[in-house]
This record gives structure tokens, C-alpha cells and sequence, in this order.
């Protein structure tokens, strides 16, 4: 089984070749570190000069892997090329277990020269650095035979695909003979992935408590309004259909898994009426324990600012306190939004807090400081370039480790400018969230209050009854 992708790539043209010939993912396993090193030199370009790696699974199609970038840039050259897209970057992956790296890199060509044999520059790589065997391939966008574009659009990628199929069946590895509609994207697969809400896993979890709860499906839909979502049962619609307050459009409840088409959500709710429930008369009261705390906390000083703001919203969204259980189906609305976003909202609060900001003055001068230094280090960074290219040896080493460490420090600053400009963008919005989120649960306190009146009231026993008397 061969799954396939590519898109395109604008900017730097050796930035996908350096990536596809890494030679942390594509040294070869089965050879000794002497061996390898004996075996092949490595693709040498401006950036990473006499340097010598491992054995690589990389193959150039119509071009030199050591000298690819250049050619492809001579190409483009010949053609007067000024477009945007350098290249195209695909990948072709298999199934775990299923080929051996000779047979992926063999497959990998194939499909290269097939696919783009006779027009186009490619570079293939073979990564071992997974569990799932995958080639890389490093289109050139311009044709070396007619000046032509290679063209990312559905028509080619089918195409592709196809032939992939057309290769496992000859090497008679799986095939996906029916695949299903629209991938997945990206980021909800990660987070699915990595066990984080999503808007899929919580309408599953409103589902599910609202079936436990349900012996109708007026009851089913009653439950699911508590929480924010409404059901459609229209008898005239193939599917069922469930939507969430702020959800731009529906979504159709079987494609939430196998335990939720029509039938299957009504045996779910038949099954509560055939269940006999015991319960206890009196649960056993939990044990509270008291401690006694000297002094007060009316001087105690409040935390304000963007960093009260971001701690704030994170208890809204059960990060805080840490171990907390948040049932996320009964979240507001607003925040079922924002929980796909949990990650960068936590990078940010803990940025502010690490920092102490709290004014949007501070978090402009502390991104402004990270700017400056940012600066220094590049300048700082293209002259030892410089001086390497001209020395050797251990001075050589010491400068390239220094370059290391510059390049590590780069990276951080600017991973804290991003959620500077992160905080800048969406603090306002929290502010507009809460005081939203404060106002609808204002209005359902509310609510609660008066019908819990209306039942103290009508509950009384010193009312008159029918025949006039008390």
C-alpha cells in the first residue's frame, strides 16, 4: 500500500533537497560506519561544503544528485524562468514492513522516470528513519526538454497515484483498491494523533453522554441542546446531521464513526430501556478535610494583564489546573473553537508568565529586544560563514560549532517572536470571548433561578387546595 502526495515548493530550491537527502533519513542501516564512509561521498553544496556523510538511498533522474540544485537552476535559467514555485516536493510512502529499502528506492525511481522521465529534472530519496518506508521526490518545475511548467493539479495527481498503484502491483505490495473521498487535514489528523480535542472527538463525546442519558430520541435531542449542538431527524434526508452553535455548516453523524449511524445511535438509546440500574439508597459521603491557613489574603496581589487574560482563558479551557478532567462537550461554544489551538494558547500563557508581561508596552519592547538580538546573531552568523570558507582543520570545527550554537539560539528567538505576534493577534479576541462566555452564563444563572423559584413556588404546602381549605 502506496500512498502518494506532492505540492509545491517557493523559495529556496536547495532547501527540499537538503531535506529529502538528509543523511540522518536516508543512511542505510544494514552498513558499518567504516563501510560507509568508504562506500560514497556526499552531495556537496554552498551551504554544508567538504563535508563527507553516509550511504545514501538518493538517485538523480536526468540530473547528478551532487550537482542537482545546479542543474536545475541552469534549466531555469535557459528558459528564462521567474516563477514563484522552484520545485515540486512529493513523497511516496509505504505500508510498515511491506518492501525493504532497496525495493522502496527501486519503486521510488520507477515511478520518477514513469511519471517525469522525459521532461523533468528529479531527485530521489529514500528515507529509513520511520517505521513506514517513503521516497522523496524533488521535482523541478521547469522542463529541460520544452521550457514547460509541471502542473500541480487533481488531473496529475491522479495520475500519479495511479501509476504508484500500477508499480506495487507488479512488485505485488498492497494497493488501496477503494480509497475514501477527501483526506483528512493535516492538523486535525496530528491532533487526533496526539490525543487532543477536536471538534470530531468532542460532538463524539456529546453524542455519547447524550445517548447514556437518552431513552427517546426526544430525549436525545433535548440532552444535546443542553449542550450546545442540534440534531437533525428529518425523515425526508438519507443521514442524520448534527450541528454545533458557531459550526458554519453540519455534519453528517455516520461519518463520526461506525457506533453512530441512524440505527445504530437508536440501538444505543434501546438498549438504555432494557438496562436495569441499581443504585444505592444513600452514597457514602466523602471525607472533607479542613485546613486552617494563617494569615489572609486581601493584600494578596492579583494577577492582571495579558498575563491574568491567558491564565484565565486557560482554566476556561481545562488546561489549568494541571490533571484537571474537563468534559469538553459541555464547553461554551466559543471555547470548542479554540480547542484545537491548545497548544499555541499554552506556549503563549507560559511566554507571558515566564517574562512577567502583562501590557501590550511590555510584549512590544521584549519582541522589539529579541528583534535586535536576532540581528546581531545573523550578522554575526554570515561572517563566520565567511571566515570558514577560508580556514581549515580544527579552527575550521571550532567555527562551524559556533555557527551550531548561533543557529540553535536563532531558532528560539524566533519561535518567541512568533508568539509575540501569536499574543498581539489574539488577545483582543480572548477579552471579547470571555466577556461573552461571562454574559451567557450570567443569562443562564438566571434562568436557573427563576425556574427554580417557579418550582419553590408552585411546590408549596400552605397553598389552598380545590375544595377551598388549606
Amino acid at each position: 500500500m502506496a500512498v502518494c502526495e506532492i505540492w509545491d515548493v517557493r523559495g529556496r530550491l536547495d532547501h527540499p533537497i537538503d531535506y529529502a537527502e538528509n543523511p540522518e533519513k536516508t543512511a542505510n542501516p544494514k552498513y558499518t560506519e567504516a563501510d560507509l564512509q568508504a562506500m560514497v561521498d556526499v552531495m556537496e553544496y554552498a551551504t554544508n561544503k567538504n563535508k563527507t556523510e553516509q550511504r545514501f538511498f538518493v538517485t538523480g533522474v536526468n540530473c547528478d544528485p551532487t550537482t542537482a540544485r545546479d542543474e536545475m537552476m541552469i534549466t531555469k535559467a535557459g528558459w528564462n524562468d521567474t516563477s514563484e514555485i522552484v520545485c515540486y516536493h512529493g513523497f511516496q510512502s509505504f505500508k510498515h514492513g511491506e518492501v525493504t529499502p532497496e525495493q522502496a528506492h527501486e519503486v521510488g525511481v520507477k515511478l520518477a522516470e514513469r511519471m517525469w522521465g522525459n521532461r523533468f529534472q528529479v531527485i530521489v530519496a529514500t528515507h529509513l528513519n520511520t517505521d513506514c518506508l517513503h521516497n522523496h521526490f524533488v521535482v523541478n518545475s521547469v522542463s529541460f526538454a520544452d521550457g514547460m511548467h509541471y502542473h500541480d493539479n487533481k488531473a496529475n495527481l491522479r495520475l500519479l497515484r495511479q501509476r504508484s498503484d500500477e508499480l506495487c502491483r507488479e512488485y505485488a505490495l498492497s494497493v488501496i483498491e477503494h480509497p475514501s473521498g477527501k483526506k483528512k487535514p493535516y492538523a486535525l489528523y496530528q491532533a487526533e494523533k496526539q490525543g487532543r480535542p477536536t471538534r470530531d472527538n468532542v460532538a463524539r463525546q456529546a453524542v455519547d453522554e447524550a445517548i447514556s442519558k437518552s431513552f427517546t430520541l426526544k430525549d436525545f435531542d433535548r440532552q444535546l441542546a443542553e449542550m450546545g449542538y442540534r440534531i437533525n431527524f428529518d425523515p425526508n434526508r438519507k443521514y442524520w446531521t448534527i450541528i454545533g452553535k458557531g459550526w458554519q455548516r453540519p455534519k453528517r453523524l455516520y461519518k463520526l464513526g461506525e457506533e453512530y449511524t441512524n440505527d445504530r445511535i437508536m440501538e444505543r438509546i434501546r438498549e438504555n430501556s432494557y438496562a436495569v440500574k441499581f443504585q444505592s439508597f444513600s452514597e457514602p459521603q466523602p471525607q472533607i478535610k479542613v485546613y486552617r491557613v494563617k494569615g489572609s489574603l486581601k493584600n494578596a496581589k492579583k494577577i492582571g494583564g495579558l498575563r491574568g487574560l491567558y491564565l484565565h482563558y486557560c482554566y476556561k479551557l481545562g488546561i489549568l489546573p494541571k490533571g484537571r478532567k474537563q468534559n469538553y462537550a459541555r464547553l461554551h461554544y466559543l471555547l470548542k473553537d479554540d480547542l484545537m489551538k491548545m497548544e499555541a494558547i499554552t506556549q503563549e500563557t507560559r511566554l507571558l508568565c515566564r517574562n512577567h508581561i502583562d501590557t501590550a508596552e511590555q510584549l512590544c519592547s521584549y519582541k522589539g529586544s529579541l528583534e535586535t538580538e536576532m540581528s546581531a546573531l545573523l550578522q554575526k552568523r554570515k561572517e563566520l560563514y565567511s571566515k570558514s570558507r577560508r580556514i581549515s582543520g580544527e579552527e575550521k570545527e571550532a567555527v562551524k560549532a559556533e555557527i551550531s550554537d548561533i543557529s540553535g539560539r536563532l531558532k528560539v528567538i524566533r519561535k518567541e517572536v512568533r508568539l509575540c505576534e501569536g499574543i498581539s493577534a489574539r488577545s483582543d479576541t480572548l477579552k471579547e470571548k470571555l466577556q461573552t462566555i461571562r454574559a451567557d452564563e450570567n443569562e443562564q444563572r438566571r434562568k436557573e433561578l427563576m425556574k427554580n423559584e417557579h418550582r419553590r413556588r408552585s411546590g408549596r404546602t400552605n397553598r389552598p387546595n380545590e375544595l377551598g381549605g388549606l
